[in-house]
């Protein structure tokens, strides 16, 4: 499944929503205009690998930061962008700015780590933005389980478009991540997806927007009367 839009509106402009996409996106843009050799290169340098991290912790701990913002195609890097596009505006207007900058940096490392130890190998590299991004859609979940999604929903060989509620759309994806997991651990599958950064974000942001749901929930029905002004 696709998701196209979401209908549940932000009351704020998304600041760091919007300047982790065009991060990612001028490191992506970057990372195809450098000669192959060297693109790799760079991308190995900055991808967090745990068996690295684990030999030399002091210089290579920000590489738990750096893979954020690395792709490994455009595929890769299109999705996770489109997912950020439509579900981070509204996890960062329920959050608050600050608290979502920590939030999507802090899952990003939580998500990291979760890969690195459940990985069948510490010496394969992680990239990518996917943990992050899934610990926005940990949160939306909680925060807006009813919001519509507009999805494309592939029926034979055809596409169909459904406005499905956020629980149905989200708790579709994060049970596929779950089973993927789980098979890659049983053996029953191999692929370089990493799932266990997908469910370990996705848990954290659960988690975050649990713990702080009535709170995050109040300030933004606040946003919403000042945005729309009250009617009787």
């Amino acid at each position: 499944m696709i998701p196209l839009k979401d209908y549940q509106r932000s009351k704020t402009f998304p600041v760091f929503n919007t300047l982790f996409i065009l991060i990612n996106s001028a490191v992506f843009i970057y990372q195809l205009v450098l000669p192959g050799a060297e693109s790799m290169q760079f991308t190995l340098t900055y991808a967090f690998t745990p068996e690295r991290v684990l030999s030399a912790p002091l210089s290579e701990w920000h590489t738990l930061f750096t893979a954020l913002f690395l792709h490994g195609g455009f595929i890769h890097f299109f999705s996770n962008m489109l997912f950020l596009f439509i579900f981070g505006d509204n996890v960062e207007d329920a959050l608050g700015h600050f608290r979502y900058l920590f939030f999507y940096l802090g899952a990003g490392l939580l998500a990291g780590l979760a890969q690195g130890i459940l990985a069948e190998s510490l010496a394969v590299p992680n990239i990518g933005a996917s943990g992050s991004i899934a610990a926005v859609l940990g949160a939306y979940i909680v925060l807006y389980p009813t919001a519509r999604v507009l999805t494309l929903v592939p029926i034979g060989f055809f596409l169909m478009n459904a406005k499905l509620p956020a629980f149905v759309f989200l708790g579709v994806w994060a049970l596929l991540q779950f089973f993927s997991g789980f098979m890659t651990i049983t053996g029953g599958a191999f692929d370089n997806v990493g799932y266990f950064a997908h469910i370990g974000g996705f848990v954290f942001g659960v988690m975050v927007a649990a713990v702080g749901r009535r709170k995050y929930l109040a300030k933004f029905r606040r946003q919403r009367r000042v945005f729309y002004g009250n009617y009787s």
